[in-house]
């Protein structure tokens, strides 16, 4: 299920991160080469709005870019990159879509007529941004327990038992929706 393009080998992603920190634009580029489908496909599922995400995703790299000298490579530059991106993301996401907004005709199950993505992304709709979060990152994104940790900035146990009850409820909303559907 994972989307995971092959990493940048960690030597050549320190070398450039090196050489942008330099001012080398050929090196900023790469990065961003490197790493844009992920961020633009992180920033999509999290926003659910091509334009928002695209937007999220611009100012996710012109933040980390102009903050490049705060990334300490304690992890990976990717991964100091996502949690970058998933900042803007649950930023934007908190001005779009306001906590208290009451639900709407489009939040409803979604009808028999509709394809297997669109269910996936309703299921995942139901979800609380952090279990939502934490399927999303490692069965879409393919990201190991210790790149979540960084991600979300929690420690690894919490990333174990969320990752554990996002799958048993997202189960759980799938089967009651075929039941409903059924």
């Amino acid at each position: 299920m994972a989307q995971r393009e092959k990493p940048m080998q960690l030597d050549d992603e320190a070398q450039l991160v090196g050489r942008a920190r330099g001012g080398e634009i050929g090196a900023l580029d790469a990065l961003m080469n490197a790493h844009r489908d992920r961020i633009l496909n992180l920033a999509w599922q999290i926003l659910r709005d091509h334009e928002a995400a695209e937007d999220a995703a611009q100012e996710a790299f012109v933040r980390a870019f102009s903050g490049l000298n705060s990334f300490r490579g304690a992890s990976s530059f990717g991964t100091w990159m996502y949690r970058v991106a998933l900042n803007v993301c649950l930023e934007k996401r908190r001005a779009l879509k306001p906590e208290s907004e009451p639900e709407n005709e489009e939040s409803a199950a979604p009808s028999s007529d509709h394809d297997l993505k669109m269910t996936l992304d309703w299921v995942l709709d139901q979800l609380p941004e952090p279990l939502r979060l934490s399927l999303i990152l490692r069965e879409w994104h393919g990201l190991s327990y210790e790149e979540m940790a960084v991600v979300c900035t929690v420690p690894l146990g919490t990333v174990r038992s969320r990752l554990h009850e996002a799958r048993a409820r997202f189960r759980e909303i799938w089967l009651e929706l075929e039941r409903e559907t059924s």
